[in-house]
């Protein structure tokens, strides 16, 4: 009999014991939200979170034009305001990297002097490098998947010229040389490539993707390791207006909603597939909760422009973002 009591409160015990476990398991598994980030900078996985305060410059799809690069240094004197400020922060779109061909190319080798001008910035700011924030576009994908695989069939420093060639000249050569870059890329800038982040996202809501919308993210945490769908749908979609099955308002609302964002800033689609009338300031305003923008290529019919962000402040419209207070043009007309 005692026995058989000493049994029955071990097995409860147990029990109690293996319920308390689940109830703490389940508090660790609980989604990670905007606001349980801290209010300081901060990189999870793909995922950069802004705080709730300082301000960010943005640019966007340069392709190699190593002088709009210069220019929009130039303009916000970011790189001495870094130095000297704790809350300032550069963040670039992706779409560095390849030449447009349908375009003149003035400086062949462009795309590689800004990744490395990225790099040395970066390593010259020392702690505050990280306030120089990269973020990965499509071209960056691609063209560092191209390099990986032509790396892994033997390329090296003597084939390399063949064997891209060869890639150009296959059935779908027309595809990879848009991805020039592997032309020039070398093994350290493809290991920094690889690592860049995909998203930024501020505490006041303003969300920075290169290309858009990803219906398939329900919540923050799908962001930190995104799947290889949510990866293309954010560096490779455009909207339903411009691309079959491409992603909609509504979906917007919803992705914005489901991560606590409440703007979308993009760049990647040329602002001559989007509708004239909302081409405004240079810049092209989709709808109330989505700015698309270039500082390089596909700025037309609007104009190289970059962006200057109060991280304070919460922007709940795109048409909030005013001319020469958010929106400013690259190369200012003369006064």
């Amino acid at each position: 009999m005692v026995i058989r009591k000493i049994v029955t409160i071990l097995c409860l015990l147990t029990l109690f014991f293996s319920l308390s476990l689940i109830c703490v398991d389940s508090g660790l598994t609980q989604v990670k939200q905007l606001v349980d980030y801290p209010d300081q900078l901060t990189r999870d996985g793909e995922l950069v979170i802004l705080p709730n305060h300082g301000t960010v410059y943005i640019g966007t799809d340069f392709h190699g034009k190593f002088h709009h690069f210069e220019q929009w240094l130039e303009q916000t004197a970011l790189i001495d305001k870094i130095y000297s400020e704790n809350d300032v922060y550069g963040l670039i779109l992706g779409d560095v990297v390849d030449h447009k061909l349908t375009e003149p190319i003035p400086d062949p080798n462009g795309d590689a002097k800004i990744v490395d001008q990225i790099r040395s910035f970066q390593k010259q700011l020392g702690s505050k490098g990280e306030h120089l924030i990269y973020l990965k576009g499509n071209h960056e994908l691609a063209a560092t998947d191209t390099y990986a695989m032509l790396k892994k069939n033997g390329m090296n420093a003597h084939n390399r010229k063949h064997l891209i060639d060869l890639l150009y000249k296959s059935a779908q050569g027309s595809y990879f040389k848009q991805f020039n870059f592997i032309e020039r890329m070398t093994d350290e800038q493809y290991d920094y490539l690889v690592d860049l982040p995909v998203i930024a996202v501020g505490k006041n809501g303003m969300v920075a993707v290169h290309a858009g919308t990803s219906p398939s993210v329900m919540n923050i945490a799908d962001l930190v390791k995104p799947s290889q769908k949510i990866l293309n749908q954010l560096l490779w979609g455009r909207p339903s207006i411009v691309m079959a099955n491409g992603y909609t308002t509504s979906q917007t609302q919803a992705f914005l909603k489901g991560i606590g964002g409440t703007l979308l800033i993009v760049g990647h689609t040329p602002l001559s597939y989007l509708p004239p009338e909302g081409i405004i300031n240079g810049v092209s305003i989709l709808n109330k909760q989505q700015l698309t923008f270039s500082t390089g290529y596909g700025a037309q019919p609007g104009v190289s422009s970059y962006l200057v962000i109060d991280l304070s402040e919460i922007y709940n419209s795109a048409l909030s973002l005013k001319y020469k207070s958010e929106i400013h043009p690259l190369f200012p007309p003369e006064q």
